[in-house]
This record gives C-alpha cells, structure tokens and sequence, in this order.
C-alpha cells in the first residue's frame, strides 16, 4: 500500500528512536531554507533523513562529511593521492550500491556526501537500517581510504549547521 509522506515521516522517527541516537526534526528550519524538502531529521551530527518534495516514492539517507581546511587543501585534482582516492571511492560507493557527490565550495572541496534511499513501498524498520548500515559502513570505508592516502588526514567533519548544508536543498 502507498505510504503519504506523513505516514513516511511517523514511520522514520519511530525508527531512529529506536536507535537512542539523538536526532532533531528540522523540517521547520529547512522549509524557511528551501521548498524542496517535505520534511528532514539530522541524526546525530553528521546523518540527514529526508523527504524531497519531488519524489513522493522515497525517503533519502545521506551522510554529509565537511573537511576542515587542513584536511581539504589535500584534496587538489593535481595530487596524485587524491586521484587514487577518487577512484577507489567510486570503485567502493559502485559496489556498495551508493550514491556520492563531492561538495565544493567556490574551487575547494569542501566535503562528501554519501548517500542512498528506501521506497516507500518496502519502508519498514529493517530495510530502513540495513540502508541506514550500509550509507554508514561505506562513509566509514571512505574515511579510511583517505586517511590511507592522506599522511595528516584528520577524517573530522567540521561542525557547520547541516541545514543549510544538505545536498538535497
């Protein structure tokens, strides 16, 4: 049976509170920000979950990483190592079966965004977490490719406000 986004959205705050994570409903602060977002949790500091305007069949989950400026002078198209690590981070979001788009700011890059969805058709607890898990599991893969290819690569997300950072609006 097709799920309203409101269903949707009852649906997924039950399944974070499961999680004891803390998590903020800023569907209010992103609404002032931009129309093209129905509705958005940020879970923990770095997780957003949420419901595009445009697409009544899903809901998104996406981990948005920031590099602070130390870490984000290293990621240069001409540095050799961030060509690997671009390359082997495609090779990883590919298999994994995720989605990712690097952020810039003006000519830097200034972070990453993994991310995937669920349909609202099979949206439940567990296909909500396995996706959850597995948006998760490649971010931390990521982390540790860059720290590979990186010597001094901190891997810390700054702590920017995330609404006005979502990938989505």
């Amino acid at each position: 049976m097709t799920k309203t986004s409101d269903e949707m959205k009852n649906l997924v705050e039950e399944f974070i509170k499961v999680t004891n994570i803390n998590y903020e409903d800023q569907t209010d602060k992103v609404k002032e920000k931009s129309n093209l977002i129905e509705w958005q949790f940020r879970v923990g500091t770095n997780v957003i979950v949420s419901k595009n305007t445009n697409r009544a069949d899903r809901i998104h989950l996406n981990v948005n990483m920031r590099f602070p400026p130390e870490d984000a002078k290293l990621l240069v198209m001409k540095n050799p190592s961030f060509s690997k690590a671009v390359m082997d981070i495609s090779e990883i979001c590919t298999i994994c079966n995720v989605g990712h788009q690097w952020v810039k700011d003006k000519e830097n890059i200034a972070g990453l965004a993994i991310f995937s969805h669920v349909d609202e058709q099979i949206l439940d607890r567990v296909s909500f977490h396995d996706t959850w898990d597995n948006v998760a599991r490649v971010t931390a893969h990521i982390q540790k490719i860059l720290r590979s290819n990186f010597s001094g690569f901190s891997g810390q997300t700054s702590s920017e406000e995330t609404t006005e950072k979502s990938m989505y609006g």
